[in-house]
């Protein structure tokens, strides 16, 4: 009993030194709501396009967010051949994955990538459409039809803390086109939220201002160090071998 008695005391200090044994920090898991300046500056380059967004996420783990916006989008043209208008609200949903190791990440830093499904509400028309066919010249105009279109889009991205509370960074969207809602003689000139509604894919650029808040801390596990044989006999002394050809007659 005396041996079982001092074996089972040295599982429990090698239990115990391989708690102690493992590097940990203390990451703080945030809330982030932004808008994206990247809009008014595109606007003032192309009068044509309109784009106003906002994106909010949470921190579910010390790697991985849950991401949610929306953006509304106006576009207008006037070609040689008609005058087009669409505008619509689009919602995101999706997440992000943050590649950067926790002990650099801090709660502060962030360089990944994100998935996200995009869902759009919108109405386009045409106020003047001039076509030419073998039999002449003609004009006619489309009236104002709402529609619904969806994507998939990839984000590639960075974040950093500018300061305390404030964090600014750029994402890259890969859109996938699913479908316009409008069916294949209707294709919208533009997209909202999307882009060119005749292309497959398409791409655009974000750069977000957000307002960071931490709501809890947990605690990472970093680098598990490896205890060898001679820490373990540290631990506690173990059972000595049993010398006696009997078990009663031993000596424990």
């Amino acid at each position: 009993m005396k041996g079982i008695c001092v074996f089972s005391i040295s599982l429990m200090l090698f239990g115990g030194t391989w708690a102690t044994a493992q590097d940990t920090i203390i990451v703080p898991l945030n809330f982030r709501a932004g808008f994206d300046i990247a809009g008014p500056v595109f606007q003032a380059l192309d009068r044509d396009l309109v784009s106003y967004g906002a994106a909010a996420s949470i921190d579910l783990n010390e790697s991985l967010s849950a991401v949610g916006g929306l953006r509304y989008s106006s576009f207008s043209t006037s070609q040689n051949s008609y005058d087009y208008k669409s505008r619509g609200l689009t919602f995101i949903i999706g997440a992000d994955k943050n590649f950067i190791k926790p002990k650099v990440m801090a709660g502060k830093y962030y360089a990944g990538i994100g998935l996200r499904y995009g869902l759009t509400f919108y109405g386009q028309e045409a106020s003047r459409l001039e076509y030419t066919n073998p039999w002449g010249t003609g004009s006619a105009t489309l009236p104002l039809t709402r529609h619904a279109g969806h994507f998939l889009e990839l984000t590639p991205g960075v974040r950093a803390e500018l300061f305390k509370g404030v964090t600014i960074g750029w994402n890259l969207s890969l859109r996938l086109l699913i479908s316009t809602g409008a069916g294949e003689h209707l294709k919208p000139v533009y997209l909202p939220g999307y882009g060119d509604g005749s292309s497959a894919t398409a791409t655009a650029a974000s750069y977000y201002v957000s307002i960071t808040i931490p709501y809890k801390k947990i605690r990472v596990i970093i680098k598990p160090k490896i205890v060898t044989g001679d820490e373990e006999d540290v631990g506690g002394e173990q059972p000595p071998a049993n010398t006696s050809g009997s078990g009663v007659g031993g000596r424990f």
